[in-house]
């Protein structure tokens, strides 16, 4: 017969059977499992199907060659970037370069977009939401709001892939328990590991996949989301005045980035099930879509070039909502200054509470020090993690939240495995107030 092999839950490496414990026991990061729960894992995991997370692309149309009579392609010949205007646009500026642009070719052969939200906010807004992006920010030099120059402030409608999709099947998760005792010599501390499974279904509509290459994905998801509801039909007629990014991520290039989400969304999602566990993360899934679409969606964009001591920053503006986002710089002098004055007034506030419960008993100074520093650092970290966090807040969204259908979601599997558990066990301190 064969050999078996069984992987660790935790680490992956090959499990092996001990003797001694009569337990299975992974040499590769020492967990420990009864032959009963690992058979009970192991039994969920070929439970698990067939992954299919197909898109429909039918709702995806070329222009028809009437369409195309009132439209032509400019190309800037310092960066390369395309728009689309309008044909009796005589000249426009590359949105990304600033250079003169040229017309370059008819359209032709380029997928039509389903829908746009026509721009609701002007350039005035734009520099305005600028300015209230720099207030409240601890961390911002001094000199950068006298000092910066907003050198371009431009429009663009920018081209999205869309997707709709209903998602069911089973996520994974690790989660732990952890409890705590002492008795007179030692404290303990024991942690059960989990393996959590929640299965179900969960929709998610309207989510969007930056579709230009010269668009940072991560500024365009930053200003998310766009309103559904102000969507209108294609029209040319709406790029009288503005220009339109030609698309050069094509729908198939954006299915992955799409995937990642709608998956990321549903963990969340079915997450919200499991209660009374810490450190809950997921650990994989096994997921079905169904119900696609992909639309071609033209969003309004404002971008605002900014220098600063002969640095650039580039922020982007929701040209619906007027939600901005952009990074912006930070003072390592203020940086400094705000972490010393919360880990010592922290750590100063917290030594002298933990030592006057302590009755000011001289023996008792040393932790009171120790309780101070730890206390101190983790607040001062804390505060400037914040801080750097308002002045950082160009990033990747996490999953689908903000465009789950509302009441879509269920849960009809929920399976709670215990796996092993681990006990450190650590000596109290010695009481030596009764030395002399």
């Amino acid at each position: 017969m064969a050999n078996i092999d069984f992987k660790c839950p935790c680490c992956g490496g090959t499990l092996n059977f001990d003797n001694k414990s009569q337990n299975i026991v992974c040499p590769y990061c020492d967990s420990q499992f009864s032959a009963s729960d690992l058979q009970q894992y192991n039994d969920e995991l070929a439970t698990d199907g067939q992954e299919d997370t197909a898109w429909d692309e039918s709702m995806v149309e070329a222009y028809t060659s009437e369409e195309m009579k009132g439209m032509k392609i400019y190309t800037c010949n310092s960066c390369g970037g395309e728009v689309i205007c309008e044909e009796t646009t005589s000249s426009t500026f590359c949105p990304y370069c600033g250079n003169n642009m040229v017309v370059s070719k008819e359209v032709s052969g380029d997928l039509k977009p389903n829908l746009i939200i026509p721009f609701k906010k002007d350039k005035a807004a734009a520099v305005e939401a600028f300015k209230k992006h720099l207030s409240h920010k601890p961390l911002l030099p001094g000199s950068f709001k006298k000092q910066n120059t907003i050198e371009e402030t431009k429009s663009l409608y920018v081209p999205f892939w869309v997707f709709d999709a209903d998602v069911s099947g089973k996520v994974r998760y690790k989660g732990e328990k952890t409890r705590r005792w002492e008795d007179a010599n030692y404290r303990y501390e024991e942690t059960r590991y989990y393996s959590l499974v929640r299965g179900g279904g969960v929709g998610f509509e309207h989510v969007p996949v930056d579709g230009s290459k010269k668009m940072d994905d991560q500024l365009m998801e930053s200003i998310e989301p766009y309103t559904w509801s102000e969507t209108k039909e294609f029209n040319v007629a709406y790029l009288a005045g503005y220009a339109a990014d030609r698309y050069d991520v094509s729908k198939d290039e954006t299915f992955e980035r799409a995937t990642v989400r709608f998956k990321e969304g549903t963990a969340e999602a079915f997450k919200r099930d499991i209660h009374g566990y810490q450190n809950v993360r997921t650990d994989e899934t096994n997921l079905q879509f169904s119900n696609t679409q992909t639309r071609y969606v033209l969003y309004p964009v404002w971008t605002l070039n900014v220098k600063w001591k002969d640095q650039l920053f580039r922020f982007g503006m929701n040209g619906e909502t007027g939600k901005i986002a952009g990074n912006l710089p930070i003072s390592v002098p203020k940086a400094i200054l705000f972490f010393l004055s919360f880990f010592l007034g922290i750590g100063a506030l917290a030594f002298f509470i933990v030592f006057a419960i302590c009755g000011f008993a001289a023996d008792k100074a040393l932790l009171s020090v120790i309780i101070g520093v730890i206390l101190g650092l983790i607040v001062a970290v804390s505060v400037l993690g914040a801080f750097r966090r308002k002045n950082k807040n160009v990033h990747f969204s996490y999953g689908a939240f903000p465009y789950e259908k509302k009441d879509s979601c269920y849960i009809d599997v929920r399976k709670d495995i215990f796996l092993y558990s681990k006990i450190r066990k650590t000596a109290k301190p010695k009481n030596n107030s009764n030395r002399r």
